[in-house]
């Protein structure tokens, strides 16, 4: 039994406690009303003790003062009981409420592993879509940088393996390990004057719905006519 389950318990005692005292001060103003109202009359069972109207309004009185007082402090604990059971209530409720939302959190959080334990796919259709798109289209070297995780690892292959499908000479390469980012983007050495195969890789991959941000970047791409196409981590 939980703390408010032993106190409603108490409670429910001091409640039928308290009707008892009700009860007995009942009884006792009855015997005192019946002893005063009888007191001249003849009680011919009681005629050998002359003073029993005075012993009966006397146990009367004590019914009566017993009862009352019994009452006055089975409603004052009752009072006192209730207030503790509404605390402890409203206690055990913040706590459930608090307990909620660290359930939620936690849902929130495992939903965000799950995110990132999901791998970028770009599935048979959208593979035939790209090759489609880049038969026709300008070839050039293509390096494929990649985050040394094993989902952009993953991505960067499938993405390799459709360019060579579509005729490109496409390498993969792991990124330096201070390179950190999410998503994928089209790098070129000059944005006025990029390769011929830039753009239609930009909108072959948009097809799919594999947006290849342009950036310009001297750093990362080794000369002017070669596209590096950068895969970061999954953004979530």
């Amino acid at each position: 039994m939980d703390d408010i389950a032993a106190l409603r318990h108490t409670l429910a005692w001091l409640d039928r406690t308290g009707d008892l005292c009700a009860i007995l001060a009942l009884v006792g103003v009855v015997v005192v009303g019946t002893v005063r109202l009888r007191a001249g009359a003849a009680w011919p069972l009681l005629a050998r003790w002359p003073n029993w109207p005075k012993l009966a309004e006397a146990v009367g009185a004590v019914l009566v003062v017993a009862g009352l007082a019994g009452g006055i402090l089975a409603g004052q604990k009752s009072r006192t009981l209730a207030e503790q059971i509404t605390a402890s209530t409203i206690a055990r409720a913040a706590e459930m409420d608090q307990h909620a939302k660290e359930l939620q959190k936690e849902a929130a959080e495992l939903r965000l592993q799950l995110a990132r334990l999901k791998f970028r796919i770009i599935n048979p259709e959208q593979q035939r879509t790209v090759v489609d798109w880049l038969k026709k289209a300008p070839k050039g070297p293509v390096v494929i940088l990649y985050q040394g995780d094993d989902e952009p690892r993953s991505f960067a292959t499938q993405i390799r393996d459709v360019l060579t499908a579509a005729g490109f000479d496409a390498k993969m390469q792991q990124g330096p390990a201070t390179l950190s980012v999410s998503g994928t983007f089209l790098l070129v050495q000059d944005l006025q004057y990029p390769p011929p195969q830039a753009v239609p890789l930009q909108n072959a991959f948009r097809e799919i719905h594999i947006d290849l941000d342009g950036q310009q970047d001297a750093q990362l791409v080794p000369n002017g006519a070669t596209v590096v196409i950068l895969v970061g981590s999954r953004r979530l």
